[in-house]
């Protein structure tokens, strides 16, 4: 999911995209006080070749792109209201069937090619929750594809041969929930996500030195992903639910990188996946996700230093459970994984050194819990993890061989 400036007017966007290679330069304020509701519903009759309900909500969107230089920008967005999108797919035979739903309190992008990408930006929720919720009610199909996804704040950037200078910060006070219901009788090949974020980042960029500064606040009450998958008969099917307060994840290829990084939340995290299916081959993967504060940082080809302050007061809960009848001979893998605190910094060199430094201070006050079950009858392969972790710090260094 991209986001950082749609430029407000379409002609001035234009200009920035058929621009000679010089910088741009844009300042965006927005700010939305009411609610934003996107809703659709697509009812099918039997035998529809492609059914697709998708919708999206956005209390404020700015997206920006300099495809031939750089971009400077300067953005700051507040949204009060609630954020709400809904998407329905009902039917008979659906051969292939895909339902989407995006809610976002503030979404930000920006782009740049060739040129240098500078952004100071700030990102508000204090209002309304954000809900993204898609459903899918079928009878037999080929294959099936529903996700919703659901942020208060959420920005990305990317930068291709050239610098990133990135200042970002992000407050929320309300929260996401995002929900993905499933009922089908036989569907071939299945797949089921949801996925919610108070605060997310997330950055990639390739010949580039990169500088980026993020703080992140999440002081609202939840940040919950559900999914749930129920089938008649069920062949290979992949269910997942993603739950965070702050997110962070930056990726650089051949340059020096700069990260520092502070996140704070009081927020409840849950990560819920149900999948119940009657007969049923294959494989069946069921994961549930929950951390409350995240910070992922790779660097491909230079050193990278990594400066992380993390605190988390708010509790966090992953489950995920299967339950299905014969299972003629397929395989289950169940994961389930709560991290209060979660930092991982990688450094990869394609030839010679590179060299990864990190401080990190990781503070962890909310109850850990992950849960899981199977039960099954007839099936080949079992696997089932749970994971409770209340701070976690990884640092891997590699290098490639010409």
């Amino acid at each position: 999911m991209k986001l950082v400036t749609r430029l407000a007017a379409a002609a001035a966007t234009a200009c920035v995209l058929a621009a000679p290679a010089v910088a741009q330069t844009a300042l965006n304020g927005q700010l939305n006080w009411g609610d934003v509701v996107a809703g659709i519903t697509v009812v099918t009759s039997d035998g529809a070749h492609d059914a697709t309900a998708a919708s999206t909500a956005a209390g404020n969107s700015v997206s920006g792109a300099n495809m031939a230089g750089g971009l400077g920008a300067e953005s700051h967005q507040t949204n009060s209201g609630a954020t709400s999108a809904y998407s329905t797919l009902w039917g008979g035979n659906v051969r292939d069937g895909v339902v989407i739903a995006t809610a976002q309190s503030n979404a930000g992008q920006a782009q740049t090619v060739g040129g240098d990408l500078n952004i100071d930006a700030t990102q508000t929720a204090n209002g309304g929750d954000v809900v993204a919720a898609a459903t899918a009610g079928i009878a037999n199909g080929r294959t099936l594809s529903a996700v919703a996804s659901a942020a208060s704040n959420n920005a990305a950037l990317a930068a291709d041969h050239g610098d990133m200078d990135i200042r970002m910060r992000q407050d929320a006070s309300n929260s996401a929930y995002a929900v993905t219901d499933v009922d089908a009788c036989c569907v071939g090949r299945t797949v089921a996500g949801a996925s919610s974020a108070i605060n997310a980042y997330g950055s990639t960029s390739t010949t580039s030195t990169v500088h980026a500064d993020y703080t992140q606040t999440s002081t609202g009450a939840q940040s919950q992903a559900w999914t749930d998958v129920y089938q008649y008969q069920g062949y290979d099917v992949t269910a997942a639910s993603t739950a965070a307060a702050n997110s962070a994840t930056v990726n650089n290829e051949w340059g020096y990188a700069q990260i520092r990084g502070r996140q704070s939340s009081a927020t409840s995290v849950t990560a819920d996946t149900r999948v119940t299916l009657g007969s049923w081959d294959g494989t069946a993967a069921v994961s549930a996700y929950g951390v409350g504060n995240a910070t992922l940082a790779t660097n491909v080809g230079s050193d990278m230093v990594l400066d992380v302050a993390q605190l988390n007061t708010g509790g966090v809960d992953a489950n995920a459970q299967f339950n299905a009848g014969s299972g003629n001979g397929g395989d289950v893998v169940v994961a389930s994984t709560a991290i209060g605190n979660a930092v991982t910094g990688y450094v990869c060199s394609q030839c010679g050194d590179a060299a990864l430094s990190a401080t990190t201070t990781q503070t962890n006050g909310g109850n850990i819990t992950a849960t899981g079950s199977i039960s099954v009858n007839g099936a080949g392969a079992i696997y089932g993890s749970a994971s409770a972790i209340g701070n976690s710090a990884t640092f891997i260094t590699s290098q490639r061989n010409n």
